[in-house]
């Protein structure tokens, strides 16, 4: 699809190629890891952990290609798909966040959720329990 036409959804598409890579590079990573693999193996389970954080970013990211009509809308949910993405390093949300205000010449707001109070297992984050 030529991004003149749908930025929202080219953009979309950079943010899952980024995610799939990633999620490939765990995947290789874990067949190659050495058997016999002991249950209290924690980089083992780390990149497990990792592994099922990029299949639901991936199914978040999906689901917002059909969540909205307008492409505004679409932009507003992307943004905060970006915003609450815990796979996107912080460089890698600021750059998509710039392409996405560039391809509607005007800065995409913030998301209004509070990404950073939840953890990648959905647990409030200690910092953000007491407030």
């Amino acid at each position: 699809m030529d991004e003149r036409v749908d930025p929202v959804g080219a953009l979309r598409d950079r943010i899952r190629a980024v995610l799939d890579a990633e999620r490939q590079r765990i995947v290789a990573e874990i067949r190659s890891y050495p058997t016999p693999i002991p249950r209290c193996d924690q980089q083992f389970n780390h990149l497990i952990d990792k592994r099922e954080r990029l299949f639901q970013e991936l199914a978040r990211l999906d689901a917002t290609a059909g969540s909205s009509v307008a492409a505004q809308d679409g932009a507003a949910g992307l943004a905060a798909f970006i915003d609450a993405c815990a796979c996107l390093d912080a460089d890698s949300k600021l750059r998509f966040k710039a392409a996405l205000s560039e391809a509607f010449g005007k800065p995409v707001p913030p998301s209004t959720a509070p990404a950073a109070a939840k953890t990648p297992r959905g647990m409030l984050d200690r910092r953000t329990a007491h407030e």
